[in-house]
């Protein structure tokens, strides 16, 4: 899929520009298109808006090469980010309320 930006919401969805729910978080696996991924991938260059509170302003992060998804992680150049993907609960690790992947092309953080 190619996408200017995307967008991991609070409500285990993954949304694209326009809103449209792209996958749904389900049982540990993103639901895509009827099927079940255990990770998500994402090729880059591509930065992060990331919102750890719902009240809290957005920081930027990035740019990275590559992204994924494992464990409802955040993976970035083969690094673990310590941040739980939205929807995901955890001990001693930075919750995120909402977090968009932007294309380097991209809006410059506006979606």
């Amino acid at each position: 899929m190619l996408a200017a930006c995307v967008r991991f919401c609070a409500d285990g969805t993954l949304r694209g520009p326009d809103n449209y729910v792209i996958a749904r978080y389900v049982d540990g696996c993103w639901q895509v298109g009827g099927r079940l991924h255990r990770e998500l991938d994402c090729e880059g260059p591509v930065r992060l808006r990331l919102t750890l509170g719902e009240r809290e302003p957005a920081r930027m992060l990035g740019p990275f090469q590559h992204l994924r998804t494992s464990g409802g992680r955040l993976y970035g150049d083969n690094s673990c980010l310590d941040i739980l993907m939205p929807g995901r609960g955890g001990e001693g690790d930075r919750r995120c309320h909402q977090l968009t992947l932007l294309g380097e092309g991209g809006a410059h953080g506006q979606d």
